[in-house]
């Protein structure tokens, strides 16, 4: 049958009476054209959809935008590497205009971040089963960031590159130093939202500048670096980055694909 073909159950026959059966096809072909018209077209549209769904009353809502989302074509690595950052950045533009609560937004980031701890590599299994090859990354979220979706997005890209990730949440500069100190780290990471919060990291460099004698490269990458010549002169980072990609590349770290092209060309 074509795409439009409508089935009807025995209750409806070809004895029924025409009237009748031409209202209930009526009815049963509006709804079938309001559920496409209402279906999301294209990317922008599959982002709008998945984030207000991550905000709704209804605990399953978010799960099932995902489904149909996944039903549509989209591979899951596609889902977390491409539709969960831009929901979380739509996330993030709602709430600073004001179009929705703090308390919206930060039920939507739980939501999102428990999507990523069920995620089948959540464990640090890379790549189809590959194991991390030893480089450490310290993904660090300040006790005075209000949101830390975005540092587990850049850490879930960061494993799946073969880097053994270390989640670092609520620390004060006092602990994040103490923590350098007692572990070698190829990499720091810090998320930056908005320029309060770039402001602020600005004194968390410092202060491991100042007290610390060996400091892993600082990264800093979120919404915030647009510019990221301006973003290191202003905060005294090693790197500012877009994407977890290009910090490994700044950082020179060892990856699965570094280690897969090694492989092939030895």
């Amino acid at each position: 049958m074509g795409k439009d073909s409508i089935v009807l159950g025995s209750a409806f026959s070809a004895t029924q009476h025409p009237a009748i059966r031409f209202l209930v096809e009526s009815a049963l072909r509006k709804v079938m054209s309001t559920k496409e018209a209402d279906a999301p077209r294209g990317r922008d549209e599959w982002v709008a959809y998945l984030a207000t769904s991550l905000m709704s009353d209804s605990e399953t809502s978010h799960r099932a935008a995902i489904a149909s989302l996944l039903a549509s074509g989209v591979r899951s690595e596609e889902l977390f590497d491409t539709y969960v950052p831009a929901a979380a950045h739509r996330l993030g533009e709602l709430w600073v205009k004001d179009k929705v609560s703090f308390v919206d937004v930060t039920v939507a980031a739980s939501r999102l971040q428990a999507l990523f701890r069920g995620r089948p590599d959540g464990t640090g299994r890379v790549d189809g089963g590959a194991i991390p090859l030893g480089e450490s990354v310290l993904m660090a979220i300040p006790a005075f960031e209000d949101h830390s979706l975005g540092a587990f997005v850049a850490a879930d890209q960061l494993r799946r590159h073969g880097l053994w990730v270390h989640m670092a949440i609520g620390l004060t500069n006092q602990e994040f130093a103490g923590l350098l100190e007692t572990r070698r780290f190829s990499l720091l990471g810090l998320s930056a939202g908005t320029w309060n919060t770039l402001e602020k990291l600005t004194e968390v460099v410092d202060y491991l500048r100042a007290n610390l004698q060996h400091v892993p490269p600082i990264v800093i990458g979120g919404r915030v670096v647009k510019d990221p010549a301006k973003i290191i002169e202003r905060t005294g980072a090693d790197f500012a980055v877009r994407t977890a990609r290009e910090a490994v590349e700044k950082c020179g770290l060892s990856t699965v694909r570094s280690a897969l092209t090694a492989e092939e060309l030895g």
